[in-house]
């Protein structure tokens, strides 16, 4: 990634002479307002934001709030007249800035400023770097763990992973991996369950258990799994929330509304691959839940007839099973009994 240095003000000659200044030791590109500033930010990564806090319009402890929302990682400085000192120091307090400098700011105190932002930018690359590759090989000792205790938990977990994905596509969601990650999961807690459970809970013995009896307990013990492991949090309560019904959280905070989308994609999925596991063809399986549409978010039940025609290779609203898995498409591990053309 360019460690590329934004400079927002709105004088122009101030920022030019900067860039002047600075541009045989930095990569330093302009904004002239703090409209200008977030349309750059959507386009491409910075690693410090260096923004004058008077501008019309929008001042800038208010973009580098919205810079902090947009760009985590984005080293955010702010430079202030005197008599903006108080508003500056309440910034720096509120965590939205890094430093903020007084104008007019020595060239010597600046270029030692953008260095500490540079080093702070590496450091919070390098640290999350490091919980991301944690985070992976997290997941993947609990999907392996999962495939050795439970095989045929983890054969679901695998066809819902696989129908989340192409949910999360269909839907655009940003970040899918969250989603992914909460599908992968998604039966973790069944491993603590004895196998007899296990067996009667994946219906391969009579009485199979009920939804009641089985699904939440192990949604919970694995959202209580899971909940520990860093940035594992939301997929937590998407796991522990899969069997809930559809509630409206259009008008609910992102993250409560993240979260509800991702139980709502588990549970769609899983009930799919319970309906298709006991014989039912795609039409069939994706009829049997429209039936009972009340249950589930609507977009994510017109995805899912989205995602079974796409790889049908189908421009109309045919759904036959036979075209579900065209030539070339890797096929689902579908329980045995259900005929996959």
């Amino acid at each position: 990634m360019s460690e590329t240095i934004l400079f927002v003000d709105d004088d122009i000659q101030l920022v030019s002479a900067l860039q002047r200044s600075f541009h045989r030791t930095y990569h330093v590109e302009l904004a002239l307002s703090a409209a200008d500033a977030l349309e750059a930010l959507t386009e491409a990564p910075y690693a410090a934001v260096v923004s004058d806090l008077q501008m019309p319009g929008m001042n800038g402890i208010e973009l580098l709030k919205q810079v902090k929302t947009l760009s985590p990682d984005t080293v955010r400085i702010l430079l202030t007249g005197q008599a903006d000192l108080e508003a500056a120091i309440e910034a720096v307090n509120e965590g939205n800035v890094f430093r903020f400098l007084r104008k007019p700011c020595p060239q010597e105190l600046l270029k030692k400023t953008l260095d500490a932002a540079l080093a702070q930018f590496r450091l919070h690359r390098a640290e999350r770097d490091v919980l991301q590759e944690t985070l992976v090989a997290t997941v993947s000792v609990l999907t392996e763990l999962l495939a050795t205790v439970a095989p045929t938990a983890f054969g679901r977990s695998s066809r819902v992973c696989w129908c989340v994905q192409k949910l999360a596509r269909d839907l655009k969601v940003s970040d899918p991996w969250q989603f992914e990650a909460a599908a992968m999961l998604s039966q973790i807690g069944c491993v603590p369950m004895p196998p007899e459970v296990q067996r009667r809970h994946f219906g391969e013995e009579i009485p199979a258990l009920s939804e009641t009896e089985g699904s939440p307990s192990h949604a919970r013990v694995a959202a209580r799994i899971l909940e520990r492991v860093p940035r594992l949090d939301m997929v937590a309560q998407m796991i522990g929330r899969q069997h809930e019904a559809y509630e409206n959280a259009a008008h609910h905070s992102p993250e409560h509304y993240r979260i509800a989308l991702g139980a709502q994609m588990l549970r769609v999925a899983l009930d799919f691959d319970r309906a298709v596991g006991q014989g039912r063809p795609f039409a069939g399986a994706l009829e049997e839940l429209r039936r009972n549409a009340s249950d589930y978010n609507p977009e994510i039940l017109s995805a899912l007839g989205n995602v079974i025609r796409q790889h049908a290779g189908l421009q109309n609203t045919d759904l036959s099973e036979e075209a579900f898995a065209p030539i070339g498409e890797p096929r689902l591990p579908w329980p045995a009994g259900q005929s996959v053309a």
